[in-house]
């Protein structure tokens, strides 16, 4: 409303002045060129005319101040039974909208679809994790120990609920160790299952076995988790909206 009256002020002032210009250069026209005193002529014109408006404004002013004393209601300022009758009908539409937006509505199953929701999404979480727990012991079996490979699961699960620092170190057989592409592989080939980013698959198999990658960085892990090169586990990527390992592929050194 501030802004509206702004605007409405500045329009007036400029449409005042813009009369004042015009009334003076009129009158410096007619006097220089025609003789004629404006001003002889105007001033009881504008006299009468600001003498006429401040009679109205009073009058105004006085009727109001009569008729909202003694509350008289004129005929022809009474509102019409239309109006009423339409001011009627508005406002039992509004009533009709209100009472349906206040009936129940899907939004009143919203815990139950989301507790749905959450218990679908555990079953899965609960799904690949059985998965990736038959697929690390298939696949690192001929390379570690019994224990070895429940450490690595445990690992796998820190690693899923994002708790790194309770990753620890495993070794793999001496007489037959798994080698730097085939863990980079191994890392991939969990992590893409749980959805982790590269970064934490690289800190994940660094810390699991130190000793197999104690010459690669975290950051070079993470630049070749997934190459092409030879190794004991190759690199298995899930079909579209699946998660489950080709369990077809044999051990073996392959690409």
């Amino acid at each position: 409303m501030t802004n509206k009256t702004q605007i409405r002020t500045q329009r007036m002032s400029f449409v005042l002045a813009l009369s004042v210009i015009t009334y003076t250069a009129i009158d410096t026209y007619l006097s220089a060129y025609h003789d004629i005193d404006v001003m002889e002529i105007m001033t009881p014109v504008i006299l009468e005319l600001v003498a006429t408006i401040l009679l109205c404004g009073l009058l105004q002013r006085s009727f109001y101040k009569w008729i909202t004393k003694y509350s008289i209601n004129l005929p022809f300022v009474r509102q019409s039974a239309i109006v009423l009758e339409s001011d009627t009908e508005i406002k039992a539409d509004c009533t009709t909208e209100i009472q349906a937006i206040e009936q129940p509505s899907i939004l009143d199953n919203y815990d139950a679809m989301l507790e749905n929701f959450k218990k679908k999404e555990a079953e899965r979480q609960v799904k690949i994790m059985d998965a990736i727990r038959e697929y690390v012991t298939i696949k690192t079996a001929p390379y570690l120990s019994k224990e070895a490979i429940a450490t690595l699961i445990a690992n796998i699960e820190y690693m899923a609920c994002d708790h790194p620092d309770l990753y620890k170190p495993i070794r793999s057989n001496i007489n037959n160790p798994l080698r730097s592409p085939g863990l980079r592989h191994l890392a991939w080939n969990i992590g893409e299952r749980l959805n982790v980013p590269l970064v934490k698959r690289a800190e994940f198999i660094k810390a699991s076995f130190p000793h197999e990658l104690v010459n690669a960085t975290t950051e070079y892990l993470r630049l070749n988790l997934r190459d092409t090169v030879t190794s004991q586990i190759p690199i298995d990527v899930p079909n579209k909206g699946d998660f489950r390992f080709h369990l077809d592929t044999d051990n073996g050194d392959s690409q």
